[in-house]
Parts: C-alpha cells; sequence; structure tokens
C-alpha cells in the first residue's frame, strides 16, 4: 500500500485526475488545482472518504486530518 503522506498521494491513488473527480463529484479542474496545491479542502473530505476507493486504501478523515496538520506546520 502506498503510504499515504500527502494529498497528493491521496489523489494519485486514482488512476487519473478525471477519474477522481468522476469518484467523488468534483470538477475535473479542481481536482487538478487540489494536486497542484498538495491540498484537498476540507469540504471535500466526506465525499474523498466516502469513495470505495478511499476507503479500500485507508483513506480516512483521521489520515486527512494528519496531513492537514502536518502541512499547517
Amino acid at each position: 500500500m502506498v503510504p499515504l503522506q500527502s494529498f497528493r498521494a491521496i489523489i494519485e491513488l486514482w488512476p487519473t485526475r478525471d477519474a477522481m473527480a468522476a469518484d467523488v463529484g468534483a470538477k475535473p479542474a479542481s481536482v487538478s488545482k487540489w494536486w497542484q496545491r498538495d491540498s484537498i479542502p476540507a469540504d471535500w473530505w466526506s465525499s474523498v472518504t466516502s469513495s470505495s476507493l478511499a476507503r479500500r486504501s485507508g483513506v480516512t478523515a483521521d489520515v486527512l486530518t494528519r496531513i492537514a496538520a502536518r502541512e499547517a506546520a
């Protein structure tokens, strides 16, 4: 399993950014911006963690919170 050390690593679980966007209900351009910024807005965390791919990969609210806290430090 890929270590989930960054928001980019989470985004890269999907084969493409378009695939992630379709899976979580976001616009592809938004997911591209998330990847560029290495950030997933907290408003989208529920949609991301609800994805079956994310659940299988161990993406949880706790993981997202840990990454966000590390980025803020």
